[in-house]
C-alpha cells in the first residue's frame, strides 16, 4: 500500500467512524499505548490496522489486538481495550463495561465500552489492567505479517497532533485537500461551537474543613453521582509521582524495565481538556490560545475529589504545579501558563474546566499549619456540627446533648475538635445511642484528652459538681487512693506520692447490658439537677 493510500485509507476510516471527539480520545489512547510499549513506527511488533470493510482502525501487538475504536452498524462509537482474563473479576462492579474474548481458547478479552460510557476509559483500575496486558503482549514471542498490514500515518497521527487534525478536517470536508501544502493545511475553517454552557459558580481550588463527623466527604456524593469526576484519598506517602507522573518499574518474563505511569491528577486534567473535544494536552496545547480558551470555557466541568487532603505533604504532592492551579493561570484563562514534566518532558497545564476540591479533618492538622503557598490558591469552606438535623430519642434530646458536649470541648480544647453530627444522625433506638458513646464518642474523648478522664468527666457532666447520681454517671470514680490505701496496697509509701484518682466506664454500658443503663445518663449531661 503507497503512503498515498494508506492516508486516504486512514481518512476513509475516520470518515466511517464519524465522530471527531471519540476519534481524538482514540488517538489519546493509542499515544499512551505507544509510550508504554517504547517501540518505534514499522517496529515488527507492531501492527496499526485499518480494514477497508470495516468502520474501525485497531492496534495490534504481536499480532494481539491491544486497542480498537469501531462504529457497529447499529450504536454509538465503541472502544475496544484488551485485558488479561484474570482481571476482569477486579471489573466487576462497572456494570457498564462489556466484555468478549479476542478468541475461544485466548487468554485475553476486550473491554467494550460506549462513547455514552466514555469516562469509564480512566478508571483507574481498567487503566492499570490494560497497561498490564500491553507490557505482556510486547514481551510474547508470537508474531505475524505485521509490516503488510501496518498503516505507519495511525502510528503518525497519535504522535502528531496537528497531523491528526489535518486528517479529522480532510475526513469531514474532501474538498480541504485541494489547500494541502507540504502536508499541512493552509489555512483552518472557523470553528463551531454549541451554546456555551455555565461552568459551576464555585473556586476552582476548594478545600471543605472541619471537625470529624460535619459531613465533608458526604459533600463530595453530588459530584460523584454525575460519574463526570474522580476521586482519591490522601494518605501519608502518597508522593508527586502517583499524583502527577513518575516512573514505575515493571517486571515482564523476569526482565525489568522502567515506564512512566501517569497519575490521577494527570488524567483528571486528560478528561477535562477532552470534554472540550481534545484528544490530548498536546492536541490542546498546539491550538491557538483563543480556539483553546472558547473550547475550555463552554465545556463541561470535571472534578477531582480529594479525601483526607490534609494527611499527605500537599506542596510536596502538588509540586512545581502550584502555581499552574491558580484560576487566572489555567490553560484557557487570561494569562494561562504551562510547564514541562521532569519524567515524560511533555508539556502540562491545567485546564479552566478542572475544578479540585478537597476535604480536612482539622482534628488531624490546622488550617494555620498548611502551607501558605497552598492556602493561597485554595479557598476553605467551614464546615461546622449541625445539632438541627438530629432527632429526641427515648426522652434524649439529641441536639441539646451534642451542643453541650461541643461547647464544652471547645473551652477545654478547641473548635476544631468538636463532635460532628454525624455520630449521632443515624441513632433511632436507646440501644444506638449506648453503643455509639461506648464504640466511638467516649474512645475519641480518650484520645482529644490523652486519658485525662477529670476532663472527659465534665465533658460528660459525670464531674461531682454537676449533680449526676454515681449509678447515672457513664465515667465514674473507680478509686481514690489516699497515703492509708497506697500504703495497704504495696506494704509502704510509693516515693513522691500524690493522690491518685482511677476511673472506670460504666460497667452496664461497657458490657453491653443497655437496659440496665438509665436514660438520665445522657440526659443529665445537658441538665443540670
Amino acid at each position: 500500500m503507497t503512503a498515498d493510500s494508506q492516508q486516504q485509507a486512514l481518512i476513509d476510516r475516520i470518515r466511517d467512524i464519524g465522530h471527531a471527539e471519540a476519534i481524538r480520545r482514540f488517538f489519546g489512547l493509542l499515544k499512551d499505548l505507544i509510550d508504554m510499549v517504547n517501540l518505534p513506527n514499522g517496529d515488527a511488533r507492531l501492527a496499526f490496522v485499518v480494514k477497508p470493510d470495516k468502520a474501525s482502525i485497531t492496534a495490534n501487538i504481536n499480532f494481539f489486538q491491544a486497542l480498537r475504536i469501531q462504529k457497529p452498524r447499529r450504536g454509538e462509537v465503541e472502544y475496544h481495550l484488551t485485558i488479561k482474563k484474570s482481571c476482569q473479576d477486579r471489573l466487576k462492579n462497572l456494570e457498564e463495561l462489556g466484555f468478549e474474548p479476542l478468541t475461544e481458547k485466548s487468554d485475553y478479552l476486550a473491554v467494550i465500552i460506549g462513547q455514552s460510557t466514555a469516562h469509564l476509559l480512566y478508571n483507574p483500575t481498567l487503566r492499570t489492567c490494560w497497561e498490564d496486558c500491553l507490557l505482556e503482549l510486547v514481551e510474547s514471542t508470537k508474531r505475524g505479517p505485521h509490516l503488510a498490514r501496518h498503516n505507519a500515518d495511525v502510528y503518525q497521527a497519535a504522535e502528531d497532533e496537528a497531523f491528526l487534525s489535518d486528517m479529522i478536517r480532510l475526513a469531514d470536508d474532501p474538498s480541504l485537500g485541494e489547500r494541502l501544502t507540504n502536508g499541512q493545511l493552509l489555512e483552518e475553517p472557523e470553528a463551531t461551537y454549541e451554546p456555551e454552557p455555565s461552568l459551576p459558580n464555585q473556586p476552582h481550588n476548594l478545600i471543605l474543613f472541619g471537625p470529624p463527623g460535619t459531613g465533608k466527604t458526604f459533600a463530595l456524593q453530588p459530584y460523584l453521582t454525575d460519574k463526570n469526576a474522580s476521586l482519591i484519598t490522601f494518605h501519608p506517602s502518597y508522593s508527586y509521582e502517583e499524583f502527577v507522573e513518575g516512573i514505575r518499574p515493571e517486571v515482564v518474563n523476569g526482565q525489568i524495565s522502567y515506564k512512566i505511569r501517569r497519575g490521577i491528577f494527570h488524567r483528571a486534567c486528560l478528561t477535562a481538556i477532552q470534554q472540550a473535544g481534545y484528544g490530548t494536552l498536546a492536541d490542546c496545547l498546539n491550538d491557538s490560545a483563543e480556539n483553546r480558551s472558547k473550547k475550555l470555557k463552554r465545556a463541561p466541568a470535571h472534578y477531582l475529589l480529594i479525601d483526607e487532603v490534609n494527611r499527605a505533604n500537599v506542596a510536596s504532592v502538588f509540586g512545581d504545579l502550584i502555581t499552574l492551579l491558580e484560576s487566572d493561570k489555567r490553560l484557557g484563562a487570561d494569562h494561562e501558563l504551562w510547564l514541562t514534566l521532569p519524567y515524560s518532558q511533555e508539556r502540562f497545564g491545567v485546564p479552566i474546566n478542572l475544578f479540585v476540591i478537597g476535604t480536612m479533618n482539622t482534628t488531624d492538622r490546622s488550617i494555620a499549619l498548611l502551607d501558605i503557598a497552598l492556602r493561597r490558591r485554595f479557598s476553605f469552606r467551614e464546615m461546622q456540627p449541625d445539632p438541627s438535623l438530629l432527632p429526641t430519642v427515648d426522652g434524649v434530646d439529641l441536639a441539646q446533648l451534642l451542643r453541650t458536649i461541643n461547647e464544652r470541648i471547645d473551652y477545654l480544647l478547641d473548635r476544631d475538635h468538636q463532635l460532628g453530627h454525624a455520630y449521632l444522625i443515624t441513632i433511632e433506638t436507646f440501644a444506638d445511642l449506648c453503643q455509639t458513646f461506648r464504640d466511638r464518642i467516649i474512645p475519641l474523648l480518650q484520645e482529644y484528652f490523652f486519658n485525662d478522664w477529670a476532663k472527659i468527666q465534665l465533658v460528660l457532666g459525670d464531674n461531682i459538681a454537676w449533680g449526676k447520681d454515681p449509678d447515672h454517671r457513664l465515667v465514674r470514680t473507680k478509686k481514690k487512693y489516699t497515703a492509708n490505701t497506697a500504703s495497704k496496697l504495696f506494704g509502704e509509701l510509693p516515693d513522691s506520692m500524690d493522690e491518685v484518682v482511677t476511673y472506670e466506664i460504666n460497667p452496664n454500658l461497657q458490657q453491653g447490658n443497655y437496659d440496665q443503663v438509665p436514660v438520665d445518663a445522657f440526659i443529665r449531661i445537658y441538665q443540670k439537677l
